[in-house]
């Protein structure tokens, strides 16, 4: 019976060995807190330089609210050209309309970028303009627009440039707006049939050139 008994609680070395582990595990756990208290430094946490911060922030936003309360647009002091300064001709001014560049011709008062540019584009294939009223030849330029502008506008009509009639090519001839294809090839047949022109009534000769059409080309041609 003893022999039993001892045989019943009798443990193997490889079971003492796992019970040692065992124990060894769980006073481990259970020392854990203890060694982690002792040694565990607690890190104190500065608050000085966000209290800094969120001060400096609610100054800034503080003073944003006050400029914005107290300022006063340009248009309620007395500096409204320093807030904006216009590039268009005073009353009275004017530019001369053959010498004008693009950027001239924006400064009258009714002529945008886009109307420069179209008129230089016009005058370029004219070769100048004689009179102020040709400007409502140029695209989308009508009578409502040409009175607006027509004022602050000047034409020297010895700057248009004139085509020798003698001795121009088709070609060249045809770029005129005042003339059709079939009057420009008849102004050239005409020639080479009779000859040089001498006056403009010898280009009046030309059967299908009208009497306004005439009128239109006569400042821009020339017989020697």
């Amino acid at each position: 019976m003893k022999s039993q008994f001892k045989n019943y609680f009798a443990i193997t070395k490889k079971q003492w060995n796992g019970m040692v582990v065992l124990v060894v595990l769980i006073l481990s756990v259970l020392a854990a807190p203890y060694v982690y208290q002792r040694f565990r430094k607690d890190t104190i946490i500065n608050f000085s330089s966000f209290d800094a911060a969120v001060t400096q922030l609610s100054k800034a936003q503080k003073a944003d609210s006050i400029t914005a309360t107290t300022k006063t647009p340009a248009y309620d002091n007395n500096e409204p050209a320093k807030a904006y300064v216009s590039n268009k001709l005073k009353p009275g001014a004017t530019i001369e309309l053959n010498a004008a560049d693009s950027a001239q011709l924006t400064t009258v008062r009714g002529i945008g970028a886009s109307f420069a540019i179209r008129i230089i584009r016009y005058r370029n294939r004219i070769g100048g303009f004689y009179n102020k009223e040709q400007l409502m030849e140029v695209y989308e330029l009508d009578s409502t627009k040409y009175a607006e502008i027509k004022d602050q506008l000047t034409v020297n009509p010895s700057a248009v440039i004139r085509i020798n009639i003698n001795t121009i090519s088709f070609a060249s001839l045809r770029q005129s707006p005042y003339l059709s294809y079939k009057q420009a090839s008849a102004i050239i047949e005409y020639r080479t049939q009779h000859g040089s022109y001498n006056s403009i009534d010898d280009v009046g000769s030309v059967a299908i050139i009208t009497p306004d059409v005439l009128h239109k080309i006569e400042p821009y041609i020339k017989f020697k």
